[in-house]
């Protein structure tokens, strides 16, 4: 069995990565033209935003795990269901700092820094569990 039949297909990041994408960016551009910045848009602001990136993340973060993980660590699909949120979750969070204008670089960089090692333990806890379809069958 080679590398791309373990893979998942781009078809099942495709239909998420459209409806996402569309729902968040649509929504976005309603609330950001349409409404003014009092509670209720803000937090939808937040919410369609976490949306709308972690679409447009979606076939990036794809990508960049079918070109760079090896053929022994390759990710389940909601494995990049979960890498494309986190960046829905770090730009909302550097979305509300800079609203806040507390946001400088260093306070990015540690987020970002942050964020890659929770996921980074989270692959490994994930390499590290034992699955019986993985070990040789002796017929």
């Amino acid at each position: 069995m080679n590398r791309s039949q373990q893979f998942p297909p781009f078809s099942e990041i495709f239909v998420p990565f459209l409806i996402l994408g569309a729902l968040g960016l649509g929504g976005l551009t309603l609330v950001i033209t349409q409404t003014l910045p009092t509670l209720l848009p803000r937090w939808l602001f937040f919410f369609l935003s976490t949306l709308g990136v972690t679409g447009i993340a979606l076939p990036i973060v794809y990508f960049l795990n079918w070109r760079f993980s090896s053929s022994n660590s390759l990710p389940s699909t909601g494995t990049l269901v979960r890498e494309a949120l986190w960046m829905g979750i770090i730009f909302d969070l550097l979305a509300w700092l800079q609203l806040e204008r507390v946001l400088t670089l260093t306070l990015g960089m540690i987020l970002f820094l942050g964020v890659f090692i929770l996921e980074f333990s989270l692959r490994l806890i994930e390499r590290a569990q034992w699955r019986p379809h993985d070990t040789p069958h002796d017929s």
